[in-house]
């Protein structure tokens, strides 16, 4: 992923991983067939798999966070594709009960930190195999 990566304006040092370096990314990288992913012009979060909405946040070796409206087969195509790309594994998984939401987190930092806050937040969270190699 760090090939694609662009300084950001501010603040320094911070880069930014463009949209259309996302879906680049996750072509090459991950695997994804160039017709399944594009990004919405609308709003610049959120993305379409097979023509399903997905939203993500990101910070370079930190966390990434990826949300959709259902976990299914092409949910967890996504979610490999993203593992392949930042090079390392979602430590949860969870619905929002607000949104119904279905939410993959990933935290290279502090993954079991990061699981015990959500812990008393979260009725539906699922703790996955970490993965931090």
């Amino acid at each position: 992923m760090s090939e694609t990566l662009r300084d950001a304006c501010t603040p320094i040092g911070i880069q930014k991983w463009h949209w259309y370096n996302v879906i680049n990314d996750l072509i090459k990288q991950g695997g994804l067939k160039e017709e399944n992913i594009q990004w919405s012009f609308r709003d610049p979060g959120l993305f379409l798999y097979k023509g399903k909405p997905f939203f993500m946040s990101w910070v370079k070796n930190q966390f990434l966070l990826v949300s959709k409206e259902k976990d299914d087969e092409g949910f967890k195509e996504l979610v490999e594709a993203l593992t392949k790309v930042v090079e390392y594994r979602p430590f949860c998984r969870y619905v929002e009960p607000e949104s119904g939401l279905t939410t993959y987190e990933w935290d290279k930092i502090d993954p079991e930190g990061r699981y015990k806050e959500l812990e008393g937040d979260k009725k539906d969270l699922a703790k996955l195999q970490f993965d931090l190699s």
